[in-house]
């Protein structure tokens, strides 16, 4: 697994390379006219639209929406454009939402390896986008940023998508050679010792979509049960669970240094009562210029991190058996 993640540069800019020419062949077949975005997909394939939508909201007007479910939202309509991703093809949930976009004649480009919805794509003109070989979608993210990004800013959507992409370069070609060292991870790995439950905090509006492409990793690479939170809301809730408590919980908490001035004083406090409980988090470095360049360091920095917890607890970073055996649950079961 950590091959995989070592090859973050040569994903984004593959990315990038298949944006630009997608853009060029298909100009004139994509929607002119939109006034918001969809991202349609499920697991590692549907984390980039999380992070899209993170993108939009603090750069764009166009409001954006991740719907990681089988139901279409009655509010897609023609105007609306869907981003359809599912590395296998063949995701249930992803390809009912590919056939009731058809229904509804919503423009629709398509992202997989294969699959079902490369076939929909194909017998219904859709714009089509394969993408190329990885050992497993989670894997995928730098090819799916760097198609997305680039296409968006190509498209006249997204100022500044192939900037990002640059500014994620950057952050992976120097950091990746330092991250290739399990002891830098080794605070990290102490303050987890032997739990197998994680939360891991990640602020709305700043780096909540990074939070969770950290679960996902901590998930399927370490065998964990992590659970991404929203910071302050948790805050309105969560916190009334730290009154009494026989184990301590673990929290990886995650923010970049642009915060507005009551959020970054909200989280001061919430650390100084947590502490007061008994109780603390591990917050790691965030290093980069920018925005874009701190919120890809926290995604590279997760990565790394569940793949050295996996080493840490012997287990495989690679396998997901249990999502096979739902798999197959399901078909035995009727779902195809």
């Amino acid at each position: 697994m950590v091959e995989e993640i070592k090859l973050w540069p040569k994903k984004l800019k593959e990315g990038l390379d298949i944006a630009h020419n997608f853009h060029f062949a298909n100009s004139t077949k994509l929607p002119k006219k939109i006034n918001k975005i969809v991202f349609c997909g499920m697991g590692g394939s549907g984390i980039a639209g999380r992070i899209l939508k993170s993108f939009f909201d603090k750069k764009s007007k166009i409001p954006t929406f991740a719907i990681n479910s089988s139901v279409l939202p009655n509010f897609v309509d023609s105007e609306t454009l869907a981003i359809v991703i599912s590395y296998s093809g063949n995701t249930w949930e992803t390809v009912g939402v590919l056939n009731s976009l058809v229904n509804k004649f919503v423009p629709t480009i398509v992202l997989a390896n294969g699959g079902k919805v490369a076939e929909i794509a194909e017998n219904k003109n859709l714009p089509f986008i394969l993408l190329p070989q990885s050992k497993t979608p989670r894997s995928a993210l730098g090819n799916f940023l760097g198609i997305l990004l680039g296409l968006f800013d190509l498209m006249g959507l997204l100022d500044g998508g192939k900037q990002a992409v640059v500014a994620f370069e950057k952050i992976a070609q120097i950091y990746t050679p330092k991250f290739d060292n399990k002891s830098c991870f080794e605070d990290f790995l102490n303050y987890v010792g032997s739990d197998d439950f994680l939360q891991i905090w990640g602020l709305e509006g700043d780096c909540e979509s990074a939070a969770y492409r950290a679960q996902t990793q901590f998930n399927e690479n370490s065998k964990v049960q992590a659970i991404a939170l929203s910071f302050p809301e948790l805050t309105h809730n969560l916190v009334v669970g730290f009154s009494k408590f026989e184990k301590k919980p673990k929290i990886l908490m995650f923010s970049t240094e642009f915060l507005p001035g009551n959020l970054e004083i909200a989280l001061i406090s919430t650390v100084e009562l947590l502490k007061d409980k008994g109780i603390s988090l591990y917050k790691p470095q965030i290093l980069g210029d920018t925005w874009e360049e701190q919120l890809f360091y926290i995604i590279l920095w997760a990565d790394f991190a569940s793949y050295y917890l996996a080493l840490h607890r012997n287990v495989d970073a690679y396998p997901v058996k249990i999502i096979e055996e739902l798999k197959n649950k399901y078909k035995v079961n009727g779902i195809k």
